[in-house]
């Protein structure tokens, strides 16, 4: 499993839209994976796509109130399984048993509330038991259970914080990583919400080096790295930072991770953010100024 290739002239893309306030606001794309897969079953949260599908269709607008600040998939991705949630989107791998990336908004108005977490991780039955992760890859793998969306972006509705626990959600995270400098990093977003009163738009992933990853009981794959980007597109506070972390025992000030989501793109293969205008793309996605963030 070899790093994706990146290709910009031509590519299968992928949008990112915020239904009501911002339409294909941000997007991702991937090469085509090329193993076979047991198909998934007829569920509207769950779309599967394969290489064989023709070019990407419109994005969409969420209609469900209960999405309007949900960022949404809308064009495939080859091969990925694409699952619509409350609080977030996440285009998982039936390969690796995790996300290849999830994406949401981080609003304001989703720092209300305070819904409580609850007491277990839970398997994700909208996939298949072949393309899963399960509660026993994990147990006693010394590996935690790592959040990409995190809980306390859920906190604002009890099904999305619900959903937040899902396998499909989770990667394998070093507990001193997973409770330490990424975790500052979900609560520098929040605070940056909550004292700038803007909204953010994130996608976060685990980062694959090797064509061997370690697996925890031949199933759920151990990243090397992850990645987050961020971008706010407030007018006149437009901005865009993006961060890599080693899957380690490290521990360094947030400066240190900090990266242009240019040098993501290269390591990823992804091209993030791709919906957004040219000259937006370029000023944003190149950017490395944490102090603009503070």
């Amino acid at each position: 499993m070899g790093r994706y290739k990146r290709n910009r002239k031509k590519k299968n893309s992928l949008g990112l839209t915020l239904g009501g306030l911002l339409l294909a606001a941000a997007g991702i794309i991937a090469a085509n994976h090329t193993s076979d897969k047991p198909t998934v079953d007829n569920n509207p949260r769950v779309r599967q796509t394969t290489t064989a599908e023709s070019a990407p269709s419109a994005p969409q607008v969420a209609t469900d109130d209960t999405l309007m600040a949900a960022p949404l998939m809308a064009a495939p991705i080859a091969d990925e399984v694409l699952l619509v949630r409350k609080g977030y989107s996440c285009s998982y791998n039936p390969q690796t048993r995790q996300p290849n990336y999830v994406a949401w908004a981080l609003t304001p108005e989703r720092l209300q509330n305070n819904f409580k977490r609850p007491d277990n991780f839970n398997e994700d039955t909208d996939l298949p038991v072949s393309m899963r992760a399960t509660l026993d890859d994990y147990k006693n793998s010394g590996f935690s259970r790592g959040h990409m969306c995190p809980a306390a972006d859920n906190k604002w509705d009890s099904t999305a914080m619900i959903q937040s626990f899902l396998l499909s959600n989770i990667c394998p995270q070093l507990q001193t990583l997973n409770g330490g400098d990424w975790e500052d990093l979900e609560s520098a977003c929040r605070r940056w919400v909550e004292s700038q009163g803007v909204t953010l738009y994130i996608v976060c992933g685990p980062i694959f080096e090797g064509e061997r990853p370690r697996r925890l009981k031949k199933h759920v794959s151990v990243p090397q790295k992850f990645f987050k980007a961020i971008v706010c597109l407030e007018p006149d506070r437009e901005r865009g930072i993006a961060f890599v972390y080693n899957n380690s025992t490290d521990s360094y000030p947030m400066a240190h991770y900090a990266c242009s989501i240019d040098s993501v793109e290269s390591i990823t293969g992804y091209d993030l953010f791709h919906s957004l205008p040219d000259k937006t793309q370029k000023q944003l996605e190149r950017q490395v100024n944490l102090n603009e963030w503070q």
